[in-house]
């Protein structure tokens, strides 16, 4: 329904009969339709709305909407784990605790986004800050842990060290304990064995004599040969050696000991002439060779009497030996020296 305007209302200035009056006006609308030549032109004036005509601001078109900024979050979640993971293995301490503190500082840049409004996953960043406490706190009770654990086993391996070392020290003053016994002993047999064979030597000494001299054995036997005296043999002797020299030797023995004595064995003395050679017993039939047998009591004596017929070249000087005792202590005393 059209409304008519009044007879004295200003007219609207004619325009194209297709104009929209709803639209937004176009550039240059309601200027004039001639423009001065660009030499002569002067300013022109600022356009003018045309009467009852409303007027349309340019659309303005919405700007696009921030996308968030939700990396750091993300990555505080996923350092957080991998930290968390890490300080459950007590060997990876060392390792745990570089992603969990940076979880740590991730989350906490992640919730101010969040704040800010230029982040949306506030709980990916507060459970990362989470996590990485967690980790770090794991971390360092694992770290304390292992330092202790460390120090224990240095402090038990130090005490093993020194009881091991007390023990050598004790084994070694045992070692040298038993070597300075062992030596004291060793010591003590050489010189046993000096002594045993000084005392041998010195009885060996004791023992070769020379006629007329004695020697008394361990058991209180005294024995004593007399110098050799000439010997005229009786009419009964046979094969008596021409250029001979015919000794009689004379060995008296007494026991001076408190045990009753054996003279087995002892009967006959050994006889060398001066080169060695053994001098044979004359057997002579009148009596007067007496041989030492039997045994004698404590204070007893004997003596036996035997002939010898020395070779005229080796007559010089002559051995008699008498021989006492049985196996291991048997001893032998030998006199030496010129028939008279």
């Amino acid at each position: 329904m059209t409304v008519p305007a009044p007879p004295d209302s200003p007219q609207p200035a004619e325009g194209p009969a297709d104009t929209n009056a709803w639209a937004a006006p176009s550039p240059g609308q309601g200027q004039g339709e001639a423009t001065a030549p660009a030499a002569t032109a002067t300013p022109a004036a600022p356009p003018v709305a045309a009467p009852n005509v409303p007027y349309w601001p340019p659309y303005a078109y919405p700007m696009p909407a921030p996308q968030p900024r939700n990396g750091l979050g993300t990555a505080a979640m996923v350092l957080g784990i991998v930290g968390g993971v890490l300080s459950l293995a007590v060997i990876f301490f060392w390792l745990s605790w570089l992603p969990a503190l940076l979880a740590v500082v991730f989350g906490a840049i992640g919730l101010g986004y969040v704040r800010k409004g230029l982040a949306t996953n506030r709980a990916m960043a507060l459970a990362g800050v989470i996590l990485g406490i967690s980790g770090l706190l794991v971390s360092v009770g694992a770290g304390v842990f292992v330092v202790t654990r460390v120090q224990a086993a240095n402090e038990e391996r130090r005490v093993d060290e020194n009881a091991a070392r007390a023990r050598a020290d004790a084994a070694t003053r045992a070692a040298n304990e038993r070597a300075a016994k062992e030596r004291e002993r060793i010591e003590a047999e050489r010189k046993r064995v000096e002594a045993e064979q000084e005392t041998a030597a010195a009885d060996e000494r004791a023992r070769r004599l020379s006629f007329g001299q004695s020697y008394t054995y361990g058991d209180g036997l005294k024995v004593t040969m007399a110098a050799p005296t000439p010997y005229v043999p009786s009419d009964s002797v046979s094969d008596t050696p021409k250029n001979a020299k015919i000794i009689q030797v004379r060995i008296t023995v007494v026991n001076t000991g408190s045990e009753e004595v054996s003279l087995n064995g002892s009967g006959l003395p050994t006889i060398r002439d001066a080169n060695g050679n053994l001098v044979f017993t004359l057997i002579d039939g009148s009596g007067r060779m007496k041989i030492l047998r039997g045994s004698l009591a404590p204070g007893e004596e004997a003596t036996g009497l035997t002939a010898y017929a020395l070779p005229g070249s080796a007559a010089d000087r002559f051995s008699a030996r008498f021989d006492y005792g049985s196996g291991r202590l048997r001893k032998d005393v030998t006199w030496s020296g010129s028939p008279s």
